[in-house]
């Protein structure tokens, strides 16, 4: 009978040893995974992208980005040749809108990707135009042809907001945004925010908290 209970006690043991592992490892594996997300903008013709990169381990699962830009929405959106979702009609703020991503490919404007392991890829963010600065939408730039809108049609001036990486596998990586269209300028920064409260997070196990 004592042997018995030394095993059944051993066994419990380890389940329970098991488990809390299980609890805490695949947290901790999203941890990383969220922690690995660089980003670094990218100047290209009258324009600037943000490539995302991947230095984790797994690959990033359904990668989605959203932009936030503070202005006056009486003053600063503008109309321009072609259409935009924000306009002077519709006068709403920048807040949490999508952007597409640009790859070659029969879809080059998607708003939805994956991003392997050691894998960057290139977010559309602004267009610098000779009198305004354009924001992309999830349909991509502004396109008649194609009956593609903007997002919005801005002033040349200095904005500041943040760009938000949503992922199915990864928390929600928010990255502090500068874009400088003042004085002749065509200046993108974008600063990283650091992750925290790692057992907060565990505790609560939602992977879907800003940080």
């Amino acid at each position: 009978m004592e042997a018995f209970l030394t095993i059944l006690s051993g066994g419990l043991a380890g389940a329970v040893a098991t488990l809390i592992t299980q609890k805490v490892s695949e947290p901790w594996r999203v941890w990383n995974l969220s922690k690995s997300i660089k980003t670094t903008p990218e100047a290209v013709t009258g324009a600037y992208r943000v490539r995302v990169c991947n230095h984790g381990k797994r690959s990033i699962e359904q990668a989605i980005a959203y932009i936030s830009l503070k202005f006056d929405k009486q003053s600063d959106i503008i109309d321009g040749e072609e259409a935009a979702f924000l306009n002077t009609i519709v006068r709403e703020e920048l807040n949490e809108d999508r952007l597409c991503w640009s790859i070659a490919s029969s879809d080059p404007h998607p708003y939805v990707i994956d991003i392997y392991q050691g894998e960057g890829q290139a977010l559309d963010l602004v267009r610098f135009d000779n009198d305004k600065i354009v924001i992309p939408s999830e349909q991509g730039w502004d396109d008649k042809i194609k009956d593609h809108r903007a997002r919005v049609f801005l002033c040349k001036k200095r904005y500041e907001g943040s760009l938000h990486i949503v992922a199915k596998n990864t928390l929600r990586r928010t990255f502090d945004l500068v874009i400088d269209a003042s004085q002749g300028r065509q200046e993108v920064t974008i600063s990283e925010r650091k992750l925290k409260h790692f057992f907060r997070f565990l505790l609560i196990g939602s992977i879907t908290r800003d940080y």
